[in-house]
């Protein structure tokens, strides 16, 4: 018997692909869901025996897989997306689509069971912002792993503890941009952004359980964001006949006054015409694909203090 309450996932960055810190020096992570598990893989026997009776199944792989779902917040995920965008912050900006590789160690506990699986060589192969017409603002990760540990008593090391920022939610959006400057007209209710490693798993004898590799291939951005249709949503609506990409920036800032901004620098859009009810607001979803030039994201944190 389990209470919901009693789940723990913390998180510490590998200096060596696969491995887990020693001590486990670890952090904390807000979450509202964690599906990371370990899946065997079963191929059934197709021997034939003096019996009729089936030979059973055998393991011949596990997966290590499943995602982290969050309420977005300002700073508690920004080493996770570290692994997403496969490069560092630096001066505060994240590009998407780098080269720099950077894996986690991940503890899920059950403390009122005394269970705790240790999840190592974690990958972030996708990343998914959602910002709903009303509602908060969720990010979802999902990984790949190399291998689990389980123990009857948490690892060794220090713990810090999970942020505490504010949630954002749809009234943290300011004004998004459209090729630089806000659209008369152009009412957006809803977006979504997600990128995509591509990663792949690679299988080699001699590892028992465990993978090999996990490595990433082409990267890609996607998403879709809701238009109340006017004239200007018209020519935006055009642009995909010419193949003319747009440019996006969507800024969410939370209570406190700390800031992310989301650029996406070159687009293309498909979208259909509105098909609306005689009482539904007539809008239309364009869905969007990256084109040659990285998304980036910058932060902004609020300035503490100051003089005069």
């Amino acid at each position: 018997m389990g209470s919901g309450t009693k789940q723990l996932v913390q998180f510490a960055p590998e200096a060596t692909v696969g491995t887990t810190p020693s001590p486990f020096a670890r952090t904390t992570l807000p979450f509202t869901s964690c599906s990371i598990n370990a899946n065997a893989n079963k191929t059934a026997s197709n021997t034939i025996k003096d019996s009729r009776i089936a030979s059973g199944q055998y393991i011949t792989g596990v997966d290590y897989a499943g995602d982290i779902e969050t309420e977005f917040q300002y700073g508690a995920y920004d080493t996770l997306l570290e692994c997403v965008a496969f490069n560092p912050w630096t001066a505060n900006v994240l590009t998407f689509g780098g080269t720099t590789r950077k894996t986690l160690s991940v503890l899920r506990g059950f403390t009122d069971n005394n269970d705790y699986h240790t999840f190592s060589g974690l990958h972030a192969n996708q990343f998914k912002l959602t910002v709903p017409e009303n509602g908060l603002i969720t990010a979802t990760f999902s990984f790949m792993g190399m291998g689990r540990a389980k123990a009857t008593a948490a690892p060794a090391g220090t713990i810090t503890s999970a942020m505490s920022s504010p949630l954002m939610s749809s009234v943290s959006i300011g004004d998004i941009l459209i090729d630089g400057a806000v659209i008369a007209g152009a009412c957006i209710t809803q977006f979504d952004f997600t990128w995509d490693n591509s990663m792949q798993v690679q299988r080699c004898l001699g590892k028992g359980l465990n993978i090999g590799a996990i490595l990433e291939m082409v990267a890609g951005g996607t998403g879709n964001f809701t238009v109340a249709w006017s004239q200007n949503t018209s020519l935006l609506y055009e642009k995909q006949f010419l193949n003319i990409p747009i440019a996006l920036s969507i800024p969410m800032a939370d209570s406190d006054g700390n800031k992310y901004v989301l650029a996406l620098p070159k687009v293309q859009v498909t979208a259909p015409l509105p098909s609306s009810g005689n009482s539904e607001i007539t809008s239309s979803q364009f869905a969007y694909t990256v084109a040659d030039v990285a998304p980036t994201l910058t932060r902004m944190p609020v300035a503490v203090g100051g003089g005069s």
